[in-house]
């Protein structure tokens, strides 16, 4: 099976908020409390946080197409944004990735895949696969052959943790971050190379 790519612009943005929508309630309905969960949303994909990650290319968003059908989109972080964002925000408990320790620390270059969404009505069809090995492939490109390492944060309690495993990463730390309103984010950090 194959997909397509878009690399997206402003002008996607209402497809990639009601795909975000559609899995982020899906996923986190039995994880997260109905307020926690309106914020998160607001806090990640409002309008003003897409237009403003795109325009900025804080993050590298591909939509992904069964056909002519979208299922999806992933998102990349590459690592001169983490810089960019320790340098302008310190080293404030935030949330953001750029304070995670593996990322200040790291002596290779560190890739985030931010977003995996699959439609919830194109589950169990394997493109979950398909779109992690695109990140993959994306990072390979972006980081010319320079050993890196991919990393992506996922809620401990989400069945995706076992997902990941299975595609040979692993979980590196826990990171826990307390968001405004005393909202919490219990992740795993789950890492894997790219070009060895």
């Amino acid at each position: 099976m194959e997909l397509t790519y878009k690399r997206c612009q402003i002008k996607d943005i209402p497809t990639l908020r009601e795909v975000a929508y559609d899995a982020f309630r899906t996923t986190f309905s039995t994880i997260l409390n109905p307020e926690q969960m309106d914020y998160m949303l607001e806090k990640m994909y409002g309008k003003t946080v897409l237009t403003n990650d795109i325009s900025n290319e804080h993050q590298l968003f591909y939509l992904a197409y069964k056909a002519e059908q979208i299922c999806g989109y992933i998102s990349i972080t590459t690592p001169e944004h983490f810089i960019k964002e320790r340098v302008e925000n310190g080293n404030a408990n935030n949330g953001s990735p750029a304070n995670i320790e593996v990322i200040r620390e790291s002596t290779r270059p560190v890739y985030m895949m931010h977003k995996l969404y699959l439609c919830p009505s194109m589950k169990g069809l394997g493109l979950g696969r398909l779109l992690w090995q695109k990140a993959v492939d994306i990072i390979t490109e972006l980081s010319q052959g320079i050993p890196s390492l991919m990393i992506l944060q996922v809620n401990r309690r989400n069945q995706a943790v076992d997902f990941y495993k299975h595609l040979g990463m692993r979980c590196i730390a826990k990171q826990d971050f307390v968001l405004e309103h005393g909202f919490e984010m219990n992740d795993c950090v789950m890492a894997i190379d790219i070009n060895g």
